[in-house]
């Protein structure tokens, strides 16, 4: 069952303006939204908890437009599709942004704007790679590469392009029939997909890979199991979402899917940190974000 929460007329201040001056000061826009997610989970559970919050859309709203300096509205209605849907459960989003032509005359003048309306599937199809690995992907040799839940491939299509061979494991046949149909339009042979439950066995094999990537999941007692299947002088690349991310957002929804702060880090302590951050990305979740070698 699928319910909408609808928002009108939602007034917001945003330095958005096609010149760099109108972009100094705030303007006021005015913003409608229609977001509908799956509450079957919901109303099986009776828990309010797990329901999509019209303070929550209203934040995140508020937070792109306050923290983005756009010179198109669709931009920034782009910035806050994608804010919503990595912070909710959001499935469909149908959004308008409307500015009156002259904020000079009455606020009953005409306005001029824009309305975007997509699935979450349609938005993230094109999906592009983890920022985080395209940054550190230079310094890993080629070789061996593991996507752990890979979901439609968006980290291991990348990594088959740069000369990997990739295994791609997730439990979702359906994002890994998508991963394999783009891999063979792209000419792709080098990916190997897996449909696995984590959950309930990991057949990960040790001291193989050259590279191990773990994007937006989470099951801390495969830790050690991933540590142990690196080569030694292979790279981890981790990133997944901060407990304080459920806190202001609600996503995920159980707090077992999301890290406390330095958690990572202890997970992970035997081996050598490249990089490490936590906190908020741009206008985008709280997440945790780690490169690390295997060193002995």
């Amino acid at each position: 069952m699928e319910k909408s929460i609808i928002i009108r007329n939602l007034i917001v201040e945003s330095h958005c303006g096609v010149t760099q001056e109108e972009r100094l000061h705030t303007q006021p826009l005015y913003i409608d939204l229609e977001v509908t997610h799956d509450t079957t989970h919901t109303i099986e559970n009776d828990d309010l908890k797990e329901t999509l919050d019209y303070e929550i859309v209203c934040a995140i709203v508020k937070k792109v437009t306050q923290t983005e300096h756009c010179a198109l509205l669709e931009t920034l209605a782009t910035k806050i599709v994608k804010c919503t849907f990595d912070n909710t459960s959001a499935k469909e989003i149908f959004i308008t942004i409307t500015k009156r032509f002259d904020k000079t005359v009455p606020k009953t003048a005409a306005k001029k704007g824009i309305t975007i309306k997509t699935t979450r599937q349609d938005f993230f199809q094109n999906d592009q790679p983890s920022t985080l690995l395209t940054t550190y992907l230079p310094t890993v040799s080629r070789g061996r590469a593991l996507d752990i839940a890979a979901g439609k491939g968006r980290n291991s299509l990348f990594l088959a392009q740069a000369g990997f061979e990739v295994e791609a494991i997730d439990r979702d046949n359906d994002a890994l029939l998508f991963c394999e149909r783009r891999a063979t339009q792209l000419g792709l042979q080098n990916i190997t997909l897996r449909q696995i439950d984590l959950e309930k066995s990991s057949p990960i094999k040790p001291q193989t890979y050259d590279l191990i990537v773990n994007t937006y999941y989470l099951q801390r007692d495969l830790a050690p199991i991933i540590i142990d299947a690196l080569k030694v002088g292979g790279t981890l690349i981790f990133q997944t979402f901060l407990i304080e991310n459920h806190f202001r957002f609600q996503h995920p929804r159980r707090t077992e899917f999301c890290l406390k702060p330095n958690e990572l880090l202890k997970l992970f302590q035997n081996l050598s940190i490249i990089y490490y951050h936590e906190g908020i990305t741009g206008s985008g979740p709280y997440l945790a974000s780690m490169v690390a070698k295997k060193i002995i």
